[in-house]
């Protein structure tokens, strides 16, 4: 996966996370990037919401540590695990 890809797809959760798991627009962008998803203040319930939603749109499992990982992980593992499906 190249860099410019990962940010889109980074983008891309992110508006899966406002959209479906409840996080604040406000609380992402450049001075969260590093943030993991419970620093954001995800819970376990918000998690599994986005988890079923990267599923049914990638076709891509997320790791139950997924809370322990920030927005540029995740997009780096759902794009990982995409390229290997192809």
């Amino acid at each position: 996966m190249t860099v410019s890809h990962d940010q889109a797809l980074g983008k891309e959760i992110e508006d899966i996370l406002v959209r479906s798991a409840g996080l604040s627009q406000e609380l992402l962008g450049d001075t969260t990037r590093d943030a993991t998803l419970e620093e954001l203040g995800l819970d376990s319930l918000a998690c599994m919401e986005l988890q079923a939603v990267l599923k049914d749109r990638y076709g891509v499992r997320i790791p139950d540590e997924a809370l322990e990982m920030s927005v540029p992980q995740l997009a780096e593992h759902v794009g990982n695990e995409r390229g290997k499906a192809s």
